[in-house]
């Protein structure tokens, strides 16, 4: 009998066709419905004869299983049992299509926080958390989480993500009506966290602004690498408090803030189309952690402040700005709370504030009137804003400064003012800039 010879390459890839069947096979979705009178959580889990808990579901799930909760209020909390893997897949929990489940923590007590992720692979998507006395969403010591379309209110915290977690993204997330933070990631006694991503998200209605309620906020340590696209914070105390180097926000938002929309202590903190606006206290702060640090505002809008619109706390940190609109502020404008601006650099700027005496401070003994600044004076005092410029009626910037509409009036001086070098590509509303960007946020759309 002759033996047949079959070769290396096609047994590894027979090997693998077999692994990735049984990696599927093994996969299953499992589904809750306390609506339905048989449900129990001796039932095998099917559409047919569902379970009847959401903690159930936890225990006895493996990576790459689903498990679809039906509508209604389940007033248990969860604790994430296992992890799943990149081989095999995520563990996932999500509302049954169409249906928005909700986990209640009213009438629990025993614990305080309402989902508790403790591995890594994890995804929850369509979801409904409230009512809970400590934080909706507890995730610690994981990586590779995703959660997606959910809702988190009524809370003490909304989510915290805790002790080295990373990796991990949020889409489409709004949290409201809490005490202390609506996002937040932070060493919290152990190890920092990194490679965080925010998309879409918002948070609002802090329920005691006066309790230094943050929007979302990345606490201090070794933090590094988050991302923020097309956020919003409003109706908190700091809508954006950033102690994390190599953070990027885009197309976000902060207004209505008690204290400050953005307040930056970190290196290596940038600002793209960004949007601050009727914030009580400053639009933006460089505040002081013992570290020099340089922070980059591009193609920024900043309006209407109580105190500064923009605030700088030490001469060690730098500011870099460019193509930004300060404007509308109450008292002062570009602000310095040291004599010192040697680490400024900024051009193609628009300056405006409603104190004309006030719009560049420095160290609150050189300050720049408008009309200064138009003369060149503060050109000649920094050695920047070059090509920057004055603007005198809001009126004539905005489209309604008072509704706060910050889009370009037709005839506005931000129209084709900035520089293209290190512009982005496309303005807060997503439109393409073209190749003589406008200053501000947004881009004058021609023909509308």
């Amino acid at each position: 009998m002759r033996r047949i010879s079959i070769g290396k390459n096609f047994l590894t890839l027979g090997f693998v066709i077999l692994l990735l069947a049984s990696n599927l096979g093994y996969a299953k979705t499992y589904y809750i419905d306390q609506n339905n009178a048989s449900a129990s959580d001796k039932n095998p889990g099917t559409a047919d004869s569902p379970w009847l808990t959401i903690s159930h579901a936890a225990r006895k799930m493996t990576a790459g299983d689903t498990v679809q909760i039906r509508k209604g209020i389940y007033s248990e909390s969860v604790t994430t049992v296992r992890k799943g893997n990149q081989q095999s897949g995520y563990i996932v929990f999500e509302g049954y299509p169409g249906e928005r489940p909700v986990i209640d923590g009213k009438y629990v007590e025993t614990s305080e926080n309402g989902f508790i992720i403790g591995h890594s692979y994890i995804k929850l998507n369509g979801l409904v958390i409230r009512n809970w006395r400590g934080n909706g969403i507890w995730i610690e010591k994981a990586a590779h989480i995703e959660i997606s379309d959910c809702e988190i209110h009524d809370v003490t915290y909304g989510i915290g993500v805790a002790d080295g977690t990373h990796d991990f993204e949020l889409n489409r997330v709004e949290v409201h009506h809490f005490d202390l933070y609506g996002f937040d990631a932070s060493p919290s006694g152990g190890k920092s966290c990194y490679n965080g991503f925010f998309n879409d998200c918002i948070a609002h209605t802090g329920r005691d602004p006066s309790q230094n309620v943050d929007g979302f906020a990345l606490g201090h340590g070794n933090q590094h690498g988050f991302v923020f696209n097309r956020c919003e914070a409003y109706g908190v105390s700091d809508g954006f408090d950033i102690s994390a180097r190599d953070t990027k926000l885009n197309r976000c938002a902060a207004h209505d803030c008690l204290n400050s929309g953005y307040k930056l202590w970190e290196d290596k903190i940038v600002l793209l189309n960004c949007l601050g606006y009727h914030n009580e206290s400053s639009n933006v702060e460089l505040d002081w952690d013992q570290q020099p640090g340089t922070v980059a505002l591009w193609n920024c809008t900043f309006f209407d402040s109580g105190s500064y619109t923009i605030w700088v706390e030490n001469g060690g940190d730098s500011l870099h700005m460019n193509n930004c609109i300060l404007a509308g502020g109450n008292n002062s404008g570009l602000t310095f709370e040291q004599r010192d601006t040697n680490k400024y650099r900024g051009d193609y700027n628009i300056f405006h504030n409603d104190n004309p005496d006030r719009s560049i401070n420095v160290g609150y003994e050189d300050e720049f009137s408008l009309e200064q600044i138009a003369a060149g004076v503060w050109r000649r005092y920094s050695g920047q804003d070059m090509h920057s410029l004055v603007v005198t009626s809001k009126t004539k910037l905005f489209v309604s400064p008072k509704n706060f509409d910050l889009h370009l009036t037709p005839t506005s001086l931000a129209i084709d003012g900035g520089i293209s070098e290190g512009a982005p590509l496309v303005d807060f509303d997503g439109k393409r800039r073209d190749s003589s960007p406008d200053i501000g946020a947004f881009e004058y759309e021609r023909g509308k």
